[in-house]
């Protein structure tokens, strides 16, 4: 009898709501106009919302709620649980609230560039009051790569429309994909780059290739999504990879930053960034690679991990401050093992690099029963540097000196997380390198000169 009296019960109360329609009833909103970020055309935004407030203790009707543009510009909404372009008969009880959420998905041109969009949202009360609340967003055309395989040669540039790629980009055997200066490549939530065949990114200075997620909004007001981890997936350099050779290129906020799977051509890293990845920064697997002026950081495995091959780093900052896990990997994990299979590592090297990070031993290495070819020159190390028959002219860093871990540094934001791994003014890694080893890359990746004082690390003071 209870139950069903309930739905009478509920009824009569909505029939006792008072609702006015006087002159001066008004409505307000949490916000007056919703901006959306750069999006891309064709792809349907994140879904942004406001609150509709009745200040008044009596309830208020909404005639109707529509989208200025009769739905024509892009935007859609969805009023109270209501999908529509024109909604009708909305009602707002005495000191209640109700949301409007709106998303977008604007129209493609052929504009090179991006273009603003605007609409309004516009409320009717029954009085014939009318509110509008604005809408805004910035297209991008872009072209959408899904499940793509390339074949032959390929070259992308800065020129043409950015490629959003879903389901991976994958370059057969065989195959090439060159990256010209300033193209980047925005990939979608689990997309990766996966290469069977040659991989060359040909960045400068001024216009590095960029690696990155497909969100250009921002999770919160000061953060936006690309400075978060695991928004793609990464670079996988498969068996069969004939060579990548990557300059000047930015990988960032991956899964993983770059997986060589034991390949058959050389790798070769030279001024560039992986940085902000939710699983191995480079992983090198029976792999040859030289990596120089490179700065690997923030992985929630190791920033770097070697397992068998030969590699040699030369001017390289390895600096783990991974900020989202207390429980994280190494700076440099160095093995003749994976698991208990075999990768015997043939030589790796390390030359005037900085590797560095929260841990109070950011340097690992597990030989087993086979020696360990792991060799540093004049290193400034988070690590115990004592032993000569791995450290040559070797500083290890020291709770005593005037910098130590992050102090190193220009800037470690944490809560914004911005980074910036330029030296600080007093950093133990200053003037510590040779000259040797400076006189093959004797500007830092940012084109600064080392001189005849050349500091650990890829960064020269300035």
């Amino acid at each position: 009898m209870a139950a069903l009296l309930l739905p009478t019960l509920l009824c009569s109360c909505n029939d006792d709501e008072q609702f006015t329609n006087g002159a001066g009833t008004k409505l307000e909103f949490s916000q007056d106009t919703i901006s959306f970020d750069t999006v891309f055309t064709g792809i349907t935004s994140k879904t942004e919302r406001i609150r509709v407030y009745n200040r008044n203790d009596k309830g208020v009707r909404i005639a109707n709620v529509k989208l200025e543009s009769g739905g024509t510009s892009g935007f859609m909404m969805n009023v109270d649980g209501q999908n529509g372009v024109s909604i009708n008969d909305v009602e707002v009880l005495g000191d209640d609230s109700v949301f409007v959420f709106v998303k977008v998905n604007l129209p493609v041109s052929s504009s090179m560039e991006s273009e603003k969009i605007t609409d309004a949202i516009v409320f009717t009360l029954e009085n014939g009051t009318q509110q509008k609340v604005l809408l805004e967003a910035s297209g991008q055309n872009a072209k959408v790569m899904t499940g793509e395989v390339l074949k032959g040669d390929n070259v992308f540039t800065a020129d043409e429309l950015p490629r959003v790629v879903y389901d991976s980009l994958v370059v057969e055997k065989g195959a090439s994909l060159r990256l010209l200066a300033g193209t980047t490549l925005y990939f979608h939530n689990g997309a990766s780059l996966i290469v069977h065949g040659q991989l060359t990114a040909e960045g400068t200075q001024e216009n590095p290739v960029t690696l990155r997620g497909d969100r250009l909004d921002k999770i919160l007001d000061y953060l936006p999504y690309d400075r978060l981890e695991n928004q793609w997936g990464g670079v996988y350099l498969a068996a069969s990879c004939q060579g990548c050779t990557l300059n000047h290129t930015d990988i960032h906020s991956g899964n993983f930053g770059i997986f060589c799977d034991g390949i058959e051509g050389n790798v070769s890293i030279t001024n560039s960034v992986i940085h902000n990845v939710a699983g191995s920064g480079l992983y090198l697997k029976d792999s040859k690679a030289l990596v120089a002026n490179t700065q690997i950081s923030n992985a929630k495995y190791d920033c770097v991990s070697i397992f068998g091959g030969t590699s040699e780093f030369i001017h390289c900052t390895i600096a783990q401050f991974y900020p989202w896990k207390a429980d994280h990997g190494h700076a440099l994990y160095v093995s003749n093992y994976i698991d208990t299979e075999e990768h015997l590592v043939q030589a790796a090297n390390f030359y005037n690099c900085f590797i560095t990070g929260y841990s109070d031993d950011e340097v690992y290495g597990s030989p087993g029963e086979q020696t360990l070819n792991l060799h540093f020159n004049n290193c400034v190390l988070l690590t115990d540097v004592s032993d000569g028959a791995y450290f040559h002219d070797c500083i290890g860093e020291s709770k005593d000196s005037t910098t130590y871990k992050a102090s190193n540094f220009k800037i470690l934001d944490t809560h914004a997380y911005i980074y910036d791994f330029r030296l600080d003014t007093l950093s133990i890694a200053r003037g510590k390198g040779s000259t040797t080893y400076s006189a093959l890359y004797p500007d830092d990746m940012n084109g600064v000169e080392r001189g005849t004082s050349p500091d650990a690390g890829c960064y020269q003071f300035q």
